[in-house]
């Protein structure tokens, strides 16, 4: 279903849902793993889970990633690949392999940022994440390599002026997936030879106590911004700016959102923030805007379902006429509380 969000200054056009990835004609599920990236101009990686559709009702990461390519900014995509690392994980089943989160270079390589867990439980606990990155646009992938020394989860990643950001919740995951101890922090690391090492550069000063989840994003004044969730109250999100890209950092705040917000994904579309994720309590899949990434007009709710999906990503492309068009992958169901397909929607700006 189509939507049309007026705003005082601007407008924002979401499309008819897509349908991306039909599990249910193949009886598997697509928990977690929406990377996107556009490693050269119209050229386009889109990552997704083959999942059970059985283990937890579809709601876990028993299976491996697989990826889709384009060559036209996302208007049509390749058959379907495995990634070696992921499947050979799945069957060796010490391990299972997610893909939350990749960047493009400059030069083109593609760097994919791996989530290790548990093959047993729904998605954790988790190992140090990890890496592979292409050379070929994805036709063949390095070994796999260690990118930080805490266990966690990377919840968001991207590539600025050169360098690569990615940020770590370090929680090993072995009881809540929210923040539970001192050692439960958010953590910025970068490299600056793509992909190929990477070093610290701060924990990042917001709360991590019931925090979990979280985003970042360059604006266009070159001033970093970091959003976490707060389990504990899913109407005020965490917000904090850096404007030296993470060396220090405003005194945080917190950011409304009126029907609240769980994995929070942000995008800026010429020059408009938007934010997407679930809504408070799961009742469905919410989306804001914001012309500050501070200040959010009320959400919308653009999904049809309720329960374990929404996992979801988005990626700035171009339109055939040279437009800005933002791709927003997400999960929803297709049976049960779990068990999903994977769409693709299109937003524009309008001013």
């Amino acid at each position: 279903m189509a939507f049309e969000i007026k705003r005082k200054n601007y407008t924002v056009r979401l499309s008819d849902p897509i349908l991306y990835v039909d599990n249910e004609s193949r009886k598997r599920s697509g928990h977690m793993t929406h990377a996107m990236v556009e490693y050269a101009p119209g050229k386009v990686i889109d990552f997704n889970a083959n999942c059970s559709a059985v283990r937890h009702n579809g709601h876990s990461t028993y299976g491996w990633v697989e990826y889709r390519l384009s060559e036209d900014s996302g208007e049509t995509f390749s058959e379907i690949h495995d990634l070696p690392y992921a499947y050979e994980s799945f069957t060796d089943g010490l391990q299972m392999i997610s893909v939350e989160k990749a960047v493009g270079c400059d030069n083109g390589r593609i760097v994919a940022l791996c989530l290790r867990n548990d093959p047993v439980s729904v998605c954790q606990p988790w190992n140090t994440p990890t890496a592979v990155y292409s050379d070929d646009g994805g036709k063949s992938w390095s070994e796999p390599y260690e990118i930080s020394p805490y266990a966690g989860r990377i919840y968001d990643a991207v590539y600025h002026k050169g360098i690569i950001y990615f940020l770590e919740f370090c929680n090993p995951g072995d009881g809540f997936f929210c923040g539970e101890k001192e050692e439960h922090v958010y953590r910025i690391y970068r490299s600056v030879d793509d992909g190929i090492t990477f070093e610290e550069v701060c924990v990042v000063p917001v709360p991590s106590m019931g925090r979990g989840y979280g985003a970042m994003i360059f604006d266009e004044k070159d001033d970093l911004h970091v959003y976490a969730y707060n389990v504990n109250d899913e109407r005020h999100m965490d917000h904090i700016i850096s404007h030296d890209c993470g060396i220090t950092w405003d005194e945080p705040s917190t950011c409304y959102l009126s029907i609240g917000i769980r994995n929070p994904q942000v995008a800026i579309i010429d020059g408009i923030f938007i934010l997407h994720g679930r809504a408070e309590n799961v009742s469905g899949f919410a989306l804001y805007s914001s012309e500050d990434g501070s200040i959010w007009e009320d959400g919308t709710y653009i999904g049809q379902s309720r329960g374990g999906c929404y996992y979801s990503n988005n990626i700035v492309l171009k339109d055939k006429d040279g437009s800005n068009r933002l791709l927003i992958q997400y999960s929803d169901l297709y049976s049960g509380d779990a068990a999903v397909n994977v769409y693709h929607a299109w937003l524009k700006v309008e001013k």
